[in-house]
């Protein structure tokens, strides 16, 4: 159940198909001067003003504030932060899938151990929990989060499989489609196709806010050349960069922004 109301409803969107029945010419608020945006919200009447402008301004704040309500019970300061879009994206894709995020200082696991992420079901069925760790970096936090948000759409026992892997790809891309959109590059749009020897591109690497620890002895610790972020470097990410001289090695949130091909 949501912590927080919102006013838009769930089934309830902008139709722009229906401004060819309004009568008038209609102009968008952001055209409007303050002396008339003050009148409509503070003047003693309405007498003068056309229905349909009226109706349009109401439209145009009614769905800005429903891409807001998406995000959760606060907006960020931040024109571009991650987080925030990656809830978003989550929000497009799973309209009907609630959650709660919250940072945690010193997150750990039920054995005690320190975690980035983590996500608990409560045993009565409510709504899951997020956390995501205060002492994770900043450029981990849209990973953390698409990861374990991705566990709230596959489900508990799903683990890391299929299910869990479509849902974590699905708001990824997601989340870099807004985020090309809202701004714009010279780069083609980011896309993930099989890779083929002579492509070229980034190799990603898995983020070691992700993975805390190694999972072999191949891997070696390093960092993302682009962001800084701490990841682990395989044997495969060396042979690859080895074989293809136009490959380079990103973590897997700066890869995916490059356009990066992935096995």
């Amino acid at each position: 159940m949501k912590e927080y109301k919102t006013l838009t409803r769930e089934k309830v969107d902008v139709d722009l198909t229906v401004v060819k029945y309004f009568t008038s010419e209609t102009h968008l608020m952001q055209d409007w001067s303050d002396k008339m945006i003050d009148l409509v919200l503070n003047g003693v009447t309405l007498n003068g003003f056309k229905k349909d402008e009226v109706r349009e301004m109401l439209r145009e704040t009614y769905e800005a504030l429903k891409r807001y309500e998406m995000i959760g019970p606060m907006a960020s300061p931040f024109l571009n932060d991650p987080p925030a879009i990656v809830a978003r994206a989550f929000r497009e894709l799973y309209p009907c899938t609630e959650y709660i995020a919250q940072l945690v200082p010193d997150l750990r696991d039920e054995s005690g151990a320190a975690v980035y992420g983590e996500t608990l079901f409560p045993s009565d069925g409510s709504t899951p929990v997020v956390s995501i760790s205060a002492e994770a970096p900043i450029s981990a936090a849209p990973e953390l989060l698409a990861h374990e948000l991705a566990h709230v759409v596959a489900g508990e026992d799903a683990g890391h499989g299929p299910e869990w892997k479509a849902a974590e790809e699905a708001i990824f891309k997601r989340y870099n489609e807004i985020l090309e959109a809202m701004i714009p590059s010279d780069t083609a749009e980011a896309v993930i196709t099989p890779h083929k020897a002579g492509d070229g591109g980034i190799v990603a690497m898995i983020t070691r806010a992700n993975v805390p620890e190694p999972h072999g002895d191949d891997w070696k610790l390093t960092t993302c050349p682009d962001c800084g972020a701490e990841c682990w470097e395989t044997d495969l990410t060396r042979q690859a960069l080895a074989a293809e001289p136009a490959l380079r090695a990103a973590c897997t949130l700066c890869a995916l922004k490059g356009g990066a091909h992935r096995e």
